[in-house]
């Protein structure tokens, strides 16, 4: 064996072999350690398990892990059926497939704490109609676990206040506490004192809201995307139009109908306090007076705060038998005379009435 072969020595034993495993250990374990923070200890994390408690209805745990709080002058009376359960769900069900990520978008002024490292995710979702859509969260990381992996939570959230705005509801209407549904959940359609309802929501959900009143409706439901994390405090409008049911034509007809029946009751030429009569200078023969009217036509609006009726046109009809003042020839009166009238309009969700002002 040369001298060379029996010199070498095993590379175990060589100087600096070990501090060059150890060196790549670290690599690798840096390696490792920024991989799992960029994969799994990200700041979507914070984001993951919210979204999928809101898919779930989850609102207990969306609250805690959002640390979701209402403003300090919230209204007493905000309706919270968009805060669990189904309701939620339903509100929620867009997010099933959200694409989640982290940006680089600046963090919001008011959500800013120079003590900790922020990040702004966005969650990105599509809408009912299919538009893609996109809601912003700040994180914070609040610290490492095994002084390596990365901590991440969601900054505190604001619970959203959507205020329902009717286009137009009649004096009044509180004292019927009209309900509209919200998913299916029932919740006042008024506010305290006939002011605007606010309805608390996370966000991003969808609100849809529906309304049938007897003689006030949503005539298709509505649908309300919460795409922003408002201020606390601040408030989005949900616009809605309502509109007079077919209910309303009805119920005026029939009233209308009601108030000429004591007209037609009238067995003379000229019913008292109605809009039609009869003139003849001939004798009339007192039982032989009838008086009929057919359907009136009633045409009414809603343009400004209270429905008004524009006016009522209808045909009355009188049959009777008439003696000749100079021949004594008696002879039938078939007469029909067509009559314009208005009246006064009284209504709410529930509550109709007409006064005539032809009387």
């Amino acid at each position: 064996m040369s001298k060379t072969s029996a010199e070498r020595s095993p590379l175990v034993q060589r100087p600096g072999f070990w501090a060059i495993i150890a060196a790549a250990v670290v690599i690798v374990a840096a390696a490792v350690i920024a991989l799992l923070n960029s994969r799994v200890y990200n700041p979507e994390s914070a984001v993951e398990p919210y979204v999928e408690a809101l898919v779930a209805g989850d609102g207990a745990t969306a609250m805690a892990l959002s640390d979701g709080y209402l403003a300090d002058d919230a209204p007493e009376s905000i309706s919270t059926v968009l805060l669990d359960g189904d309701a939620l769900a339903a509100a929620a069900a867009m997010l099933e497939d959200a694409d989640i990520r982290a940006t680089d978008a600046e963090v919001p002024e008011s959500y800013r704490d120079p003590e900790l490292t922020q990040r702004v995710v966005e969650i990105g979702y599509h809408d009912a109609d299919n538009e893609p859509q996109a809601t912003q969260v700040v994180v914070n990381k609040t610290g490492t676990s095994w002084g390596f992996f990365n901590e991440w939570e969601l900054h505190p959230m604001p619970i959203q206040q959507i205020q329902l705005k009717p286009t137009q509801m009649p004096e009044g209407a509180k004292a019927d506490e009209p309900v509209a549904h919200i998913h299916d959940e029932p919740t006042p359609l008024l506010g305290t004192n006939g002011d605007l309802a606010t309805l608390a929501a996370f966000a991003p959900t969808v609100i849809e809201l529906e309304y049938q009143g007897t003689y006030l409706e949503v005539p298709e439901p509505v649908q309300f995307a919460v795409t922003d994390v408002l201020a606390p405090g601040a408030n989005m409008e949900l616009t809605f139009d309502v509109e007079l049911t077919q209910a309303v034509d009805d119920a005026i007809t029939e009233e209308v109908q009601q108030q000429l029946q004591r007209c037609t009751q009238q067995t003379v030429l000229k019913p008292a306090g109605c809009p039609f009569g009869y003139e003849t200078p001939h004798r009339v023969v007192p039982d032989s007076v009838s008086w009929s009217i057919d359907v009136p036509d009633v045409q009414y609006s809603w343009e400004d705060s209270e429905p008004t009726i524009d006016w009522v046109m209808a045909t009355a009809q009188l049959t009777a038998q008439e003696i000749h003042i100079g021949t004594g020839e008696q002879s039938a009166v078939d007469y029909e005379e067509v009559f314009e009238m208005s009246a006064d309009l009284e209504l709410t969700p529930e509550y109709i009435r007409v006064r005539p002002d032809w009387q």
